[in-house]
């Protein structure tokens, strides 16, 4: 029929939608891209040729593996600081320029988990269907990637207990109740 198909998944969430300056991890014939380049340019300042078909796909679910640990790592932290009597806004002021400095560092901890709203706008359930696609891909290459199938188990653990409607950000809820540092 002579449609040409790309996977073109997207990075950078709600406020970089709104404002068209997300990335965009682009899969498929170079040709075929630099056709659309001109309508994926009006919602990302930043494509990325990322390979044959469903290269895209594995990219975004690769760097949204990166993102999860980190975001993770961060409320666990967190919790420990906070358990051992330091304020939890001071051990992100240190990450933030230090080498823990992360995205959920800079951008979510402070005003989406330590102020309690967890409203960030992207669902905990899609986090947890990214990092399955990439344990998924590690697999299927032969790859014992034992940080992504733990990333995996975690992030599907906690989407099972807190249900379709949460936030990623309520990871840390999560990390709070199987701790013990919280209550649920």
């Amino acid at each position: 029929m002579g449609v040409g198909l790309l996977d073109a998944p997207v990075s950078g969430g709600v406020k970089r939608a709104v404002d068209g300056t997300l990335a965009i991890m682009a899969g498929g014939d170079p040709a075929l891209l630099q056709r659309a380049r001109p309508v994926l340019g009006a919602m990302g300042t930043r494509i990325f040729e990322t390979g044959p078909s469903g290269s895209g796909h594995a990219v975004k679910a690769l760097n949204n593996y990166v993102s999860a640990a980190g975001l993770a790592a961060a409320c666990e932290a967190a919790l420990v600081a906070e358990k051992f009597g330091v304020d939890p806004e001071v051990l992100v002021d240190v990450l933030n320029v230090s080498t823990g400095r992360n995205n959920s560092t800079e951008l979510k901890m402070k005003p989406f988990i330590l102020s309690g709203s967890f409203d960030s706008g992207f669902s905990l359930a899609l986090m947890a269907k990214d990092l399955s696609t990439a344990a998924d891909l590690a697999r299927m290459l032969g790859l014992n990637a034992e940080g992504t199938a733990g990333a995996a188990r975690l992030w599907s653990d906690a989407s099972a207990r807190l249900g379709k409607s949460a936030d990623h950000t309520e990871i840390f809820k999560y990390l709070a109740s199987v701790s013990g540092a919280h209550e649920e």
